[in-house]
Order: structure tokens, then C-alpha cells, then sequence
């Protein structure tokens, strides 16, 4: 089995139509996006609407023309209104369990706090390993949007990454299990960013270490691959990757689970 992943698009249109020649052009079996998909650029009294429009509609079309079946994850720029109900637009396997033949993927979409104001898909660490100070927020209700004035009370309320990554459901085995989560294992490589600063989840990578996914994709901290050389880094007995993302160009990871030493970062506009 053959999978092309790619991450953080941003509502950016040419690299969606950049990751959509590429899969024409490698024939991959499965095209995995692993969050921050969509735009936020609506005004933010509209922006959850606006979001479920796009995902409902273009990104539907965009799906149903894509070279092979999409299945993916939503990331701290997106609004619980594209998950909750599903967009029905590809699968969507955020705190899901999928068969892909005789692998498993297994999907989470939850990040730990970020200085971002959107903050639908946050959530407290239970060994936290830092603390970026936060002013006002916004979450959704619905279609509807609430300022959130104290986000640290706002999130001391939820369940913390932990707590959630335990009630995942479980694979047929770990071993034939890829993990796709936006948020990179803290301190590995996959989460390094500019200034030299490991930004990942502690969660995360305790739950990595615990369960031995044989495959973890993320994304998330695009320069990590760029600032250390290499999309894959080992946790434990896991390749991990962050495909990362360029500025001017897309940047998406071809690979096979059962050969990952054979992986191939495609990049360029």
C-alpha cells in the first residue's frame, strides 16, 4: 500500500491542486491530509459558517475528484463545525479507527495550547511542558462563535490530550497502525521550530512511547523538517514524520508503511 500525505494547506488552493497532480502522477492507494486545512480568513462572527461551506462544498468536489480516497484530520485552525457533524467531503477519521487493508489508521485531531485564538480543537496537557501566555479567544458553539476572555479557566474544563488519546479507539494492532495526529510528539525533531524551540505534545509523544504505532504523521510545526534536515525522526520504536510545509511550494511525504525506510519528501511549487 502506497499513501501520499500532506498537511497545513491553509485554504491555500494551488497546493491542493499541487497535491492533487502529484497523487495523478505517483498513483498513490490512500491521500492522507493531516489538518489545518481551510481558510480563516472570514471574519471571525462568520468564520465557522464559513469553514462548513468550504468543506460542504468545494473541498467535497475537490475529494470526489481526487485520485484516490482522502482521509483526514481537522487542527487547531479549524472550527468544530467542520467535524461536528462530519462534512461529508472524504472520510473523516479525527478520534476514529479505519481499516486501510490490513493497516489501521487511527486519527486525532487535538492539539495542546497555542498562542492561536482559535481554540475549538485545544486542549490542557497532563504533563504539560510549557506555558505561552494567552489573551482572548474564540470558540464555537454551532454555527456561532463565544469569546472566550480566561482561555486557561476555558481549558482547565476539558478532558486533557491525555485523557482523550486513552479513549481512542483501539486498532487491530499497533503494529500495523498508522497515527496520524496534527500535533508532533514534543522534543523529537518532528516539532522543532524557529528560535530552536521544541513546541510538540508531551501527551503525545508519552502515548507514542506507550502504544508503538508502527507510523506517526503529523504536522502542525511546518519548518521542523527544514530546520533539522530530515522528515523523519524516530520516537521509540515509531518512524514519525511532518511532511512540513514551504512557503512557495507544497512539500508532501510519499511512503510505503511497510518499506517507511523508503520514504520520498516531494517538494517545489
Amino acid at each position: 500500500m502506497k499513501l501520499l500525505f500532506a498537511s497545513d494547506f491553509h485554504g491555500t488552493i494551488p497546493y491542493f491542486d499541487a497535491f492533487a497532480k502529484l497523487a495523478r502522477r505517483l498513483k498513490p492507494d490512500v491521500l492522507l491530509l493531516g489538518g489545518d486545512l481551510f481558510s480563516n480568513s472570514a471574519p471571525v462572527e462568520i468564520a465557522p459558517a464559513a469553514q462548513r461551506q468550504t468543506a460542504e462544498g468545494w473541498f467535497k468536489e475537490w475529494c470526489a475528484g481526487a485520485q484516490a480516497p482522502v482521509y483526514w484530520i481537522a487542527g487547531n485552525h479549524e472550527w468544530r463545525t467542520v467535524t461536528d457533524p462530519p462534512a461529508s467531503a472524504g472520510t473523516y477519521v479525527g478520534e476514529r479507527v479505519v481499516a486501510l487493508g490490513d493497516w489501521d489508521l487511527v486519527g486525532f485531531s487535538f492539539c495542546s495550547p497555542t498562542p492561536y485564538w482559535l481554540i475549538d480543537h485545544e486542549r490542557p496537557e497532563e504533563s504539560p511542558n510549557r506555558h505561552e501566555p494567552r489573551f482572548r479567544c474564540y470558540a464555537s458553539n454551532g454555527d456561532r462563535v463565544e469569546m472566550v476572555e480566561k482561555p486557561d479557566e476555558w481549558l482547565a474544563k476539558k478532558p486533557t490530550l491525555a485523557a482523550m488519546l486513552r479513549e481512542l479507539p483501539k486498532p487491530r494492532s499497533w503494529r500495523k497502525t498508522i497515527f496520524m495526529a496534527h500535533n508532533p510528539p514534543f522534543d523529537t525533531g518532528l516539532d522543532l521550530r524557529f528560535g530552536d524551540m521544541h513546541v510538540g505534545s508531551t501527551d503525545i509523544r508519552d502515548f507514542m512511547l506507550a502504544t508503538k504505532p508502527a507510523i506517526s504523521l503529523h504536522g502542525h510545526i511546518h519548518e521542523a523538517p527544514i530546520l533539522t534536515g530530515n522528515p523523519m525522526h524516530k520516537v521509540g520504536r515509531t518512524w514519525g514524520f511532518n511532511a512540513g510545509r514551504e512557503r512557495d511550494g507544497l512539500r508532501a511525504l510519499w511512503i510505503d508503511p511497510d518499506k517507511p525506510e523508503e520514504h520520498v519528501l516531494h517538494g517545489g511549487k
